[in-house]
């Protein structure tokens, strides 16, 4: 068996399982990482206009609002996609673990850099 078929039969086969049942709880933790990253992406725009530079080596360092934007839309739905696929025990895991880290995030900017939202 060549290495591209069992990379093709484990790709396909990994799409054949059928994940966990969503529940309201998922959509909640969902909807709280959403507003967090909004949140985050507004602080992070407020960067660019201030003249800063933005302390998140996997951000561009004086981002763009327009960028900013599609790169916090990927990671909510990134974020929708993995939670969606992944265990239900596991699933809960990432949403609190990456909420809770966000959540720092947003305090950093707040408090540390003093990047403060209106809405």
């Amino acid at each position: 068996m060549s290495v591209l078929t069992l990379a093709f039969g484990l790709g396909t086969s990994a799409f054949a399982i059928e994940p966990d049942p969503w529940t309201t709880k998922d959509t909640l933790w969902e909807v709280a990482y959403a507003g967090l990253v909004l949140v985050d992406c507004k602080q992070s725009c407020k960067i660019q206009e201030q003249g800063r530079i933005e302390q998140n080596p996997f951000l561009p360092r004086c981002p763009n609002p327009r960028t900013m934007r599609a790169i916090c839309a990927g990671s909510v739905l990134g974020h929708v996609a993995v939670s969606y696929l992944l265990p239900a025990k596991w699933r809960r895991r990432f949403q609190v673990g990456t909420v809770f880290l966000e959540a720092v995030v947003v305090q950093d900017n707040y408090y540390r850099a003093g990047i403060r939202i209106k809405f």
